[in-house]
This record gives structure tokens, C-alpha cells and sequence, in this order.
């Protein structure tokens, strides 16, 4: 987290190709997180509802708790490093300070949100599964955004830079 330290990040020679590699990186587990996810438990009403529930008709069972448990643990971890990183990336690089401020929070109670929602569904009831998928790809397209954005900002030279 030395580029926390820098002042100037973009005109530092070490700095900024790791921080371009790590910004690409987060890209590939964003983009991989959704395939995965699709794969795994589904990313629609429907196929997320005979993951949590099952389906006899189909004969798909439901999934045990435990699966449910160790998917939230490892989403957990996964969000806390990805968000708190990228975070801290994006708002070194942003100079809009609202915009910023925005995006960063959206993002966090989004990805917060994913986490409470995908229990909610599985204990409670199945009208948290769209609120789950809702937040799910909120939190995965503004963090693509940061992403892009703080890319954007690393290599393309702004006004402010100029001088």
C-alpha cells in the first residue's frame, strides 16, 4: 500500500505499472466473480430460487447450509480485499471529490447488501433473491466502473496534469 504514501502516483516509474497491474487484475476477478457465480448458484430469479430451494420436478436439490455458509465466508473476504483495494486506488486517482464519494459508497452498500440479501433469501423468503441479483450487479458494475476509471485516470493525462 506504499502508493497510499505517494504524492505523485502517475509520475512515479514504480508505482504505476503496479498499480495498472493490479487494476487489471481486479478487472479479471470482477469479470471471473460473475461468470462463477452464474455458474455456481445462478444469476436470474429462476435459477437462484431451485439453487436455495430445489426443484422436484427437475429433481435438483437444494443446497446444504453448509455450501451456503462457505460461499458467504469466501464472498465476504474476496469483497473486503477487492473493495478496500480498489478503494483506496480509486480515490488517490479520482480528482472529483463527490463523484468519488459516490461511487465508493454505492459500491460498499451494494456489496454489503449482496451479503445480507443471499441469507435473507435462503432462511426467510424468496422475495430477497431480486434485491440479492439487484445488488449483486450493482456492487460488480460500479467496481468495474472504479476499475476502468481508475485506469483511465493512471495512464490517460488530465488537465490537472498538464501544468
Amino acid at each position: 500500500m506504499k502508493f497510499t504514501l505517494i504524492k505523485d502516483v502517475k509520475g512515479d516509474s514504480l508505482m504505476r505499472p503496479l498499480l495498472g497491474g493490479l487494476l487489471l487484475f481486479i478487472l479479471l476477478f470482477l469479470s471471473a466473480d460473475i461468470v462463477l457465480k452464474n455458474d455456481h448458484i445462478g444469476l436470474t430469479p429462476t435459477q437462484l430460487s431451485q439453487t436455495l430451494f430445489g426443484n422436484e420436478e427437475e429433481y435438483i436439490e437444494p443446497v446444504t447450509e453448509h455450501f451456503l455458509l462457505e460461499l458467504m465466508h469466501s464472498d465476504i473476504f474476496f469483497i473486503m480485499m477487492t473493495l478496500l483495494t480498489l478503494s483506496a486506488v480509486y480515490a488517490r486517482l479520482c480528482q472529483n471529490k463527490k463523484l468519488r464519494l459516490i461511487n465508493i459508497n454505492i459500491t460498499m452498500t451494494a456489496a454489503l447488501l449482496t451479503i445480507i440479501f443471499l441469507p435473507l433469501s435462503y432462511y426467510l423468503s424468496a422475495y430477497f433473491i431480486l434485491p440479492f441479483i439487484i445488488s449483486f450487479y450493482t456492487w460488480h458494475l460500479m467496481a468495474l466502473m472504479m476499475t476502468l476509471g481508475s485506469l483511465y485516470y493512471l495512464f490517460i493525462p488530465q488537465k490537472s496534469d498538464l501544468k
